[in-house]
């Protein structure tokens, strides 16, 4: 009995010594890390061009409503300055033909 508690004592400790120097998890290479990173920058760059092509687009939309919409201004203005004058003209008219 002493010498088979003394086998699987030594038993135990050459298994527990064998799990600690098995193989290792395989580590993913640096290389591969830098493969990654390389194509996330060429994906990256895509989208920033694509983002950069959408703005010049979305630019010039708001340039073309933004004229539209200052000559309908100009044009509304112009209007109302001339009714303005037509009015204020009407008493100076009336004024002038009371007085002769």
């Amino acid at each position: 009995m002493k010498y088979g508690l003394v086998l699987f004592g030594i038993a135990s400790l050459l298994i527990f010594a064998g799990c600690g120097n098995g193989e290792k998890g395989e580590q993913p290479v640096k290389s591969d890390y830098q493969g990654a990173v390389e194509e996330l920058k060429q994906e990256s760059h895509a989208v920033a061009q694509e983002v950069e092509k959408r703005a010049e687009e979305a630019a010039e939309v708001v340039k073309e409503k933004v004229g539209e919409a200052i000559k309908n201004v100009e044009e509304e203005t112009t209007e109302v300055v001339e009714s303005v004058k037509e009015k204020a003209e009407q008493p100076v008219e009336e004024i002038a033909e009371k007085t002769e």
